[in-house]
């Protein structure tokens, strides 16, 4: 999910001095079906010491944008994340971040990241990926078999 450069400006200066902020995602799908571009917004928390798997950390990428992705493995020196609609992975450092996602709102609900319920969906989601990445390449051959 891609997240607007000036917000995000604002974002940073806030979480630096220690401050949670509530945002509303700019633009992007890349996160779907969990957050729904213009409808879902996601409390950003200074990082902590260390990352943990399944952690949804707001980066730059070295293009200048911003973006928020699942961590799916952790290095010794940096981070490999993933959109839960994408199949590339991100290869992101410490010094890239800015916060990582604490909760979120999903219309009237708010979600805490550490709740049981969504630490499941996370863990079957990152899981299901070989299988999601093979339906998307074969829906992709089987679109340009019967062109």
């Amino acid at each position: 999910m891609i997240l607007g450069d000036e917000l995000m400006e604002l974002v940073r200066s806030q979480v630096a001095i220690g401050r949670k902020v509530r945002y509303l995602p700019f633009r992007g799908v890349s996160m779907l079906p969990m957050l729904r571009q213009g409808k879902d917004s996601v409390e950003i928390a200074p990082l902590p010491e260390k990352l943990k798997k399944y952690d949804l950390p707001v980066y730059q990428l070295p293009s200048g944008k911003y973006v928020m992705h699942r961590v799916v493995a952790i290095k010794d020196t940096h981070y490999v994340c993933l959109g839960d609609n994408t199949y590339e992975y991100e290869t992101i450092y410490p010094e890239q971040m800015i916060g990582v996602v604490s909760a979120f709102r999903r219309g009237d609900k708010r979600i805490e990241v550490t709740a049981p319920g969504y630490r499941l969906y996370a863990k079957i989601w990152v899981g299901l990926f070989p299988v999601r990445k093979f339906f998307r390449g074969t829906k992709k051959w089987l679109r340009r078999l019967l062109k």
